[in-house]
Formats: structure tokens, sequence, C-alpha cells
């Protein structure tokens, strides 16, 4: 009363080849056209803090706020509704000024960045953070936050803090990073016709806290330090020759330097300590950042005795390079990189990001495979119906042929070879299946199936006998009957 037939099925990949081709011939032009966006200038739209005071709005201008108090540094201010802000905190440390957080909030989101900790409304979370269309991760260079709503702030974790927005933000935005209007000076520090001090624009965006106890500085503060730079005359020629020298050339064609150059004497002139880099280094790093924004290509200026940066495995510090870090189990992801490029460690040249048992920059030959446990190149993962094999990171994966089954249950229920059920009442010999030989040393064979009102149930239909017509000769049959009887011929 049953009846099952199986069937080895051929593969094919002519189908995924001709699927593979044309993805490749489409992906050409839209590579192309990711990396030229890759270039574009958006300095106007990053506002920027460095160093030991220093700020560069939206609009350009490079002013000086010692403030230490939490400040507004930027927020969303056109409309009742406010979208984001986003607030910071200096202090001394070792007599060098650093960010000591930074604070953002987002709609109902307020995230607190510290140098080893980050909270979500008041509760530490791990890294990377998604939530809500906010986005928080951490390399060995920047804690980076990424929100949907048009907004990017990272901080070196140090003394640099660099926020961008949205065209869509333009003259919407406060804070000691301008309004964002376009236009440098006016509405920051000539307002109403009045011309406005670093300082007194600074104090302005003060967030007023309980409990603090932090002072605003004094305009006199600003007037001394005006100054006192006559006396750093003897500073301006070193700055001048170093942002000016011919390494530099590609930045200072897409940027004018003298803003930072002045920010370098001062950094220089009120420096206490002669050997700390932190002088000259803060400024040079803030101006090789900007270079990248603008779509310059900053030199790399550091060397092990000066402004050194150390990177974890064996990963080199480069002045500028695809955030997107191509990894053994993210190969491409630098070809598709939207991102701008910036400072950071990377892997050298012709190697990727172990990410699966943590080496270091390896050769993508000898990048591993992880499926419950890590598989090396060329080893094998089979299950089920499925064979992987990895290779260089990527598992290639091959269809195993398995049997497909047809069967004729109590006489009347069918089961095709794709699994597709019928019932079907008949009083006749009906063919099952043609079967073609998958090789000189096999036949065909064409199973018939006798299907007959069953003796005792005539509503009823019974399997009868199974006919097994081999090479399509009648005179070559096998027979078997519904009384286990078997016959030949």
């Amino acid at each position: 009363q049953q009846l099952d037939l199986l069937l080895q099925p051929h593969n094919s990949n002519d189908e995924m080849e001709l699927c593979v081709a044309v993805f490749l011939a489409l992906s050409v032009g839209s590579v192309t056209d990711v990396q030229a966006r890759l270039v574009r200038n958006h300095v106007s739209s990053i506002c920027s803090t460095w160093g030991r005071e220093h700020f560069k709005t939206f609009d350009g201008d490079v002013y000086q706020f010692p403030g230490t108090c939490e400040y507004n540094l930027a927020s969303d201010c056109h409309e009742t509704f406010q979208e984001f802000s986003v607030h910071m905190k200096r202090k001394e440390h070792d007599g060098n000024p650093t960010v000591s957080y930074v604070v953002v909030t987002i709609n109902d989101l307020s995230f607190h960045l510290g140098k080893s900790l980050v909270t979500v409304n008041g509760i530490p979370v791990k890294l990377p953070y998604y939530n809500a269309g906010v986005q928080v991760e951490r390399n060995v260079i920047y804690l980076k936050l990424q929100s949907k709503v048009g907004l990017v702030v990272m901080w070196n974790g140090d003394d640099a803090v660099m926020v961008e927005v949205d065209r869509d933000y333009a003259n919407r935005t406060c804070g000691l990073c301008g309004d964002f209007n376009g236009v440098s000076v006016y509405n920051e520090f000539i307002h109403n016709d009045r011309k406005i001090s670093s300082i007194e624009f600074g104090n302005k965006h003060k967030v007023h806290r309980p409990n603090d106890e932090c002072e605003d500085p004094y305009e006199e503060e600003e007037e001394s330090a005006e100054a006192s730079l006559e006396s750093c005359k003897e500073f301006q020629t070193t700055c001048d020759q170093i942002l000016r020298s011919e390494p530099w050339s590609s930045c200072t064609n897409q940027i004018n330097p003298e803003p930072y150059i002045q920010a370098c004497v001062q950094d220089m002139c009120g420096c206490t300590n002669s050997t700390s880099d932190f002088c000259l280094c803060s400024t040079l790093s803030e101006f090789s950042r900007q270079c990248s924004h603008a779509g310059g290509q900053p030199p790399n200026w550091r060397t092990p005795q000066f402004c050194a940066k150390q990177c974890p495995f064996n990963m080199v510090y480069e002045e500028s390079g695809s955030p997107c870090m191509d990894t053994c189990t993210h190969q491409d992801t630098s070809s598709l990189c939207e991102d701008h490029k910036m400072d950071g460690c990377f892997c050298p040249s012709g190697t990727v990001f172990d990410d699966i048992s943590m080496r270091g920059c390896i050769a993508q030959s000898e990048c591993q495979c992880k499926h419950n446990k890590i598989y090396n190149s060329g080893e094998v993962y089979r299950q089920n119906s499925e064979e992987c094999t990895c290779f260089e990171g990527q598992w290639a994966c091959k269809s195993l042929p398995t049997p497909a089954t047809c069967a004729v249950e109590e006489g009347s229920h069918v089961t095709t070879f794709d699994g597709k059920t019928y019932t079907f009442h008949g009083e006749c010999y009906y063919t099952l299946a043609k079967v073609e030989s998958k090789d000189d040393a096999s036949p065909k064979f064409t199973p018939l199936a006798q299907l007959a009102p069953c003796a005792n149930q005539k509503f009823d239909t019974c399997l009868k006998a199974l006919k097994i017509v081999l090479n399509n000769d009648r005179n070559n049959v096998l027979m078997f009957t519904s009384d286990g009887t078997v016959k030949q011929n």
C-alpha cells in the first residue's frame, strides 16, 4: 500500500555564476561613486575643540576660550523641540587641559561619554551600542557617537572633540560651535552691531548645574592674553615653517593655515613644560584632522620621538586612513566606505584585521572562519545537505546530492518529489516517473503503479501492483504484487 521513489539530483552552478557576473558588473560603478564621495570638503559642517582652549565654529572662526565649566558645545536651537545637544567639560590634568566628559542628548536619550565608561540615561552600557537610531563605538583612538538625526560626535578621549551635523541644521544651531549660518564672525562675535569678545561669547553658553562651583573666566584674562602675544613672536617662525612646509602643501591648498599657526604660537607660548609634546602636538593634530575633512592628504609627521602614537598588535598609525577597516569577516568594508578619512591605527597594506582569533593584522589568506568553532582555511564543515569549505575567511558552500522521494500511500495519497501532496483515485496503470540514466552503467527505468478499487471497499483505491520497465523495454519488466510476489517479464 506504500511506494517510495528515491532520486539523486544533478547540480549546476551556471545560474549562480551568471548572477555573480551581473552583480560584479553593476558593482564597479557604485564603488567608483562611493570613492568619489570620500574626497568632498565638509569642513563647513564640522565644529571642533582641541588643545588648551581652541575652538573652531561651523562657520570657520577659530578662537580661544579657557572656561573649565560645562558648556553647550552645539545644540539644535531653532525649534521649541530640541533634537540634540552636545555638552562638554574641560579640566586640568598634569598641567595640561583635557576633556573630562561629553554629554550628548538626543530626544529622550542622554549619553554620558566618559574616558572609561559610557552611560545611557544613567545606566552603564557595553560598546558597541546600537539603539533608537544611535550608534556608539570605540576604536583605538576615538569614541564615536553617530545618530540618524544627522549628528556625529567624536572624542579622542583626551583634548579633542569634533561635532559634525547635516546641512539641514544650517542657521539652526547654537553653542560654542556657533549658529552655522555660513557667515563667519556675525552672530557669534558681532551681535546687534556690537563686538563680543570670545570670553563673553563662551560664558553665554555655560550650562548651569546644581552644586557646580565652577567660575567663569574674566574678560580681563583675554586682555592679558592678547598683551602676552607680543612676547610670543619668537614662536611665530617655528609654527609658520612647520605648517607652511612642503609636506603640508596638500592641506594648505585646502585650508587657510593662519588660524592654526596662531593657535600653535599660543600653545608654545603658554606651555609651562618645554619638554611636553602637548604644546605643539595638539594643534598639529587638529590641522591634520581638518585637512582630511577637506579632502587633503596630511603627511605622516609624527616620529617615535615627537608626538608618537602607540597602536596595539602590529597595527601602524596613519594620519589619514579609511575608518572602515577590512577584517577577516568583512573584507570589502573599506571599498564601500562612505566615511571620510581620519587619523588612527590601521593594518599595513595587504593585510586585514583578524577579528576572529584577534591575532592582529594578517594576510587575507590566513583568515579563519567561525561556525560554533573556529576553522582554519581549507577545513570543511558539513551539515545536512550542505558542505562548506573555509577559504581565506569566507565560507564556500555547495549543496550535496540528497535523495528525493516520491510516494504513493494507501492507494490514493501521492507525494511528489518536490513535496506536493494530493489525492487521486484511479483504475489503471499510471506512470509515476520516467527516469533517465545518470551514467553509462545505470539503466533507464519507468515505475508504473496499478491502482484499482479495493476488494472490500469499493469507494476506496488500493495499490495492486508495481511494474518497473527497464530501458523502456516492455519485455524487460520487474513486477511486484500486493501479495508479495515478484515476477520478471
